[in-house]
C-alpha cells in the first residue's frame, strides 16, 4: 500500500473527539455511504484504523520524516 504522508504543523492540543471534515473527505464519505448504507462513524473509523500503519509524518519546517 503506498504511505499517506500528512504534513505537520503546530496545533493547541486535542479540543474534543469531533473532527471536521474537508470538503472533498466529505464527499467521498458521503459517495461510501450511498453506496454501502453504512454510518460516517463507522466508515472513518474504520479508514483510521486500517490506514494507521502507513501513515507518515512530514515536517513541514524542517522537512524531516518521521515514522508514525
Amino acid at each position: 500500500m503506498k504511505e499517506i504522508i500528512i504534513s505537520v504543523y503546530p496545533v493547541d492540543g486535542n479540543k474534543n473527539a469531533i473532527v471536521r471534515l474537508e470538503p472533498e473527505a466529505q464527499e467521498t464519505v458521503n459517495q461510501l455511504q450511498m453506496q454501502r448504507g453504512l454510518s460516517a462513524t463507522y466508515i472513518v473509523s474504520e479508514i483510521i484504523k486500517q490506514a494507521a500503519d502507513y501513515v507518515v509524518f512530514k515536517d513541514v519546517k524542517h522537512g524531516n520524516v518521521q515514522m508514525s
